[in-house]
C-alpha cells in the first residue's frame, strides 16, 4: 500500500505542470544534465539575443534595424552561445554556491541569479552588438551610453519574460516530465548519432 502510495506521488509529481508564478518563486527546476543543460542554455541564449539585439539594434539605428539587419540574429546567437558556455557559464558556477546559494533562497535567490548572469554576460554582449551594429568609430562612447541602458533591460527580459518562458517550455514540454522525451531518446540515441556523425 505504501509503495502504491510513493508511486501515485511520483506520477503526480511527473505529470505537474509549472506556472508562471513557480517561475518567480524560483520553484521550476533547472536542468543539471549535460543534454538538458544545452537545451536549456539555446533556449536562454536564443530568447536574450533575440530581446537584446533587436533593442540594442532599434535603439542605434531606428527602424531600419528590423529590415536590413536579420544577419545580425544568427552571428549573435553564436557568440553569446560561445562567451556563455566558455566565459559566464563556468563563472556563474563559480561565484553562485557563495554569493546566492547559501544566502539566498525563493524570489530572491532568482532575482541574485538573474543579477549574477546578466553581470557576467552584458558586458561582453553589449560590446560584441555595439562594435558589430555601429563599427568601430567612437566605439568607446557608444558602448558606454549603451550599456547603462542595456544592462537594466536584460534583468527585466531576462527575469519576466526569456527565463521564465525558456523554463516553462523546458519543465512542461521538452523534459521527459513534460511529455516529450526529448532528453530521453537523445540520451538513448546518442551512441548511434555518435557512429554516424563518424565522432
Amino acid at each position: 500500500m505504501v509503495e502504491f502510495s510513493n508511486a501515485a506521488e511520483k506520477t503526480l509529481e511527473e505529470q505537474r505542470r509549472f506556472t508562471y508564478r513557480d517561475c518567480l518563486r524560483g520553484t521550476v527546476p533547472v536542468p543539471k544534465s549535460v543534454n538538458g543543460a544545452t537545451i536549456f542554455q539555446v533556449l536562454m541564449v536564443g530568447g536574450m539575443v533575440t530581446f537584446m539585439v533587436t533593442i540594442n539594434g532599434l535603439r542605434n539605428t531606428g527602424l531600419d534595424f528590423l529590415v536590413n539587419s536579420h544577419w545580425l540574429y544568427p552571428l549573435m546567437f553564436c557568440l553569446a552561445f560561445l562567451v556563455r558556455t566558455f566565459i559566464g557559464a563556468p563563472i556563474v558556477n563559480k561565484l553562485a554556491p557563495k554569493l546566492v546559494f547559501s544566502r539566498f533562497e525563493g524570489v530572491a535567490r532568482g532575482v541574485a541569479m538573474t543579477v549574477l548572469n546578466v553581470c557576467c554576460m552584458a558586458p561582453i554582449m553589449c560590446a560584441i552588438a555595439t562594435l558589430l551594429i555601429m563599427g568601430p568609430t567612437d566605439f568607446l562612447i557608444h558602448y558606454a551610453t549603451t550599456l547603462p541602458v542595456v544592462t537594466p533591460m536584460a534583468l527585466f527580459v531576462n527575469f519576466f519574460v526569456v527565463g521564465p518562458i525558456a523554463k516553462l517550455a523546458f519543465a512542461n514540454r521538452i523534459s521527459p516530465s513534460g511529455g516529450l522525451g526529448l532528453l530521453s531518446n537523445l540520451e538513448q540515441n546518442a551512441p548511434n548519432l555518435t557512429r554516424l556523425l563518424g565522432c
